[in-house]
């Protein structure tokens, strides 16, 4: 049977008399062997563990049935406890270390159990839901190589590195142990800034040139690597494998708001002051509980809807109009310095989609000269 997907829990979900109840929240979900995998991988021992997933919001993930989903949004959250316990910033390349074959559970064995690399990667980028349904993994040839992309549907900006190192590098980690060698693709690319510390790229990726500031996360292999045959090949193994993932299909995604309302609500308190996750659940008519759960389900956190509120507030706002500190009350900043961090911030990460945006476009230009060489051949 498929995952069973998250419930609303029905004695906090009920309305007040006379509104009318939301329509169910489409999820974004990891299976439960992530973030175990997180948590354990960036321990010491299992009691730092436990601390790591309660923080989080998933006191289970330990002793959880493999067959069990978590919200997208906690893992996110995980990842946060991580870095702010371990004040590492490759975080993720250092969880990565930890990998096992088979802590991704059946993901692992669609990969390893192909004849061949290209076989087995076109396998798990079309059943990548069964680790994560806000996952893509995608692949893309052109002329001599192969691009691996991962991206994400919703995220966190500030955690994108953490979480892309963490991906490529259990991705190259997978195929080392299918391949039975020392695998490094040709190039490793990455959309965040450059870090000070470089020593476990090379232990992840090994000799391939690492790029920061790219359009996108990605591997990139040379096409004769589609054809390495997997030491680890098992043919009836494989069709068994394949038949599971087959009957899991990929959970429905949908548009519908987390919480239909919340942003107006959020806008409306930002003139009074800090606005709080529980001043807007009071206006939206369920318990602080309730609305944290429904934002969780989505992919999303209380922290990312208020920052999109005053960043959309504050487009709004001509700087000669009044001073900073009242701008800033006005985003509900207790102080204009906050405002000024918020706006800095607002800044990068515009200047970030940007830059990737000028990447794609080049990366779809190259792609449509790898498609059609015999226009660019006339064209010349």
């Amino acid at each position: 049977m498929p995952p069973a997907q998250p419930t609303a829990d029905a004695r906090n979900d009920r309305p007040d008399a006379g509104t009318a109840r939301p329509a169910p929240v489409p999820v974004y979900t990891e299976s439960v062997v992530v973030p175990r995998f997180i948590a354990t991988a960036s321990s010491r021992g299992r009691h730092e563990a436990e601390r790591l997933v309660r923080a989080a919001g998933l006191p289970r993930a330990l002793t959880a049935p493999e067959t069990a989903r978590t919200p997208s949004a906690h893992t996110y959250r995980l990842w946060g406890a991580v870095v702010a316990h371990s004040g590492r910033r490759d975080a993720g390349l250092h969880a990565a270390t930890g990998y096992r074959p088979g802590m991704l559970d059946l993901f692992d064995y669609l990969l390893s159990t192909a004849a061949t690399l290209g076989e087995g990667l076109a396998h798990a980028s079309a059943n990548v839901h069964l680790v994560s349904s806000n996952s893509l993994l995608t692949s893309e040839e052109c002329g001599d190589e192969v691009t691996v992309s991962y991206a994400v549907r919703h995220g966190d900006e500030e955690l994108r590195g953490v979480v892309a190192e963490f991906a490529l590098a259990v991705v190259n980690a997978q195929l080392r142990h299918a391949t039975g060698t020392d695998f490094s693709p040709v190039r490793v690319s990455f959309a965040h800034r450059a870090p000070s510390r470089a020593a476990l790229y090379r232990a992840a990726f090994g000799s391939a040139q690492i790029e920061f500031g790219a359009g996108q996360d990605a591997l990139t292999l040379h096409r004769g690597d589609l054809e390495r045959p997997l030491v680890t090949a098992d043919p009836a193994l494989a069709a068994i494998i394949r038949r599971t993932a087959a009957a899991l299909s990929a959970p429905h995604q949908a548009g519908t708001p987390p919480v239909p309302g919340l942003r107006e609500v959020i806008a409306g308190q930002l003139p009074d002051g800090r606005p709080s996750l529980a001043e807007a659940a009071r206006r939206l008519a369920v318990s602080p509980r309730t609305l944290q759960r429904r934002l969780g389900e989505s992919g999303t956190t209380w922290r990312a809807e208020l920052d999109a509120v005053r960043r959309d507030q504050a487009a709004g706002l001509h700087p000669s109009e009044t001073g900073s500190q009242a701008r800033a009350a006005r985003l509900g900043f207790a102080e204009s310095r906050s405002l000024r961090r918020a706006m800095n911030r607002w800044d990068e990460a515009k200047a970030h989609e940007a830059a990737r945006r000028d990447v794609q476009v080049q990366d779809g230009e190259r792609r449509r000269d790898c498609r059609h060489p015999e226009e660019t051949a006339e064209a010349s």
